[in-house]
């Protein structure tokens, strides 16, 4: 076990610039690249909450390992081709949205669930073969996502968290002791 040490481009939210990592790591490996990593870890730890939060990746009643895993799979598959029309719907709209704008994988699927049952009453039961054009997947994918409306997909964007006031009470007000008997002689006492 070594320590490393590195200095942060910007400070933490409680104003440290210097970082120290403890890890097993060989001494070849730097701070720098512990801490890339660790970002990086994180962006994976947040797409496997989405799959679960968004897609249902983990089903309660799949008790059979491999069916869990087949669920799993799926949901997997499932969110790349989200994350395929996500950038598809912004690469098509980046010219009259501005620079920060983003789609959202939530909603997203919300567009997709809600659109799905209709899918499957107006579409035929045999499968569908739907010819690429010669231009290749990519143009086509950019030409159906400009018929997607930005607003409809857009990310929330969340304001400034407001720091709550505490809300301090005295020991002494907390651990007083109130006595049932009391409170209900005092009641009878204010009826009429």
């Amino acid at each position: 076990m070594a320590a490393s040490r590195t200095e942060a481009a910007k400070p933490t939210e409680s104003g440290d610039t210097t970082l120290l990592f403890w890890s097993n790591l060989p001494d070849s490996i730097s701070a720098e690249q512990i801490a890339d990593l660790y970002r990086r870890r994180w962006s994976i730890e947040g797409m496997f909450q989405r799959l679960e939060a968004v897609l249902d990746s983990e089903i309660e009643t799949l008790g059979n390992p491999k069916a869990a895993l087949l669920g799993f799979a799926s949901a997997v598959l499932a969110y790349n081709v989200l994350a395929v029309l996500k950038r598809s719907v912004e690469q098509a709209h980046r010219q009259i949205l501005p620079d920060d704008w983003e789609a959202s994988i939530f909603h997203l699927t919300v567009q997709v669930r809600s659109g799905y049952e209709g899918m499957q009453i107006a579409l035929p039961p045999e499968p569908l073969s739907i010819p690429i054009p010669e231009a290749g997947l990519a143009p086509y994918l950019l030409t159906l996502a400009k018929n997607v409306l930005p607003k409809a997909v857009a990310k929330s964007k969340r304001g400034p968290k407001v720091p709550k006031p505490k809300e301090w009470l005295e020991g002494k007000a907390a651990n007083a002791h109130v006595s049932t008997d009391r409170v209900l002689k005092a009641a009878k006492l204010k009826r009429p």
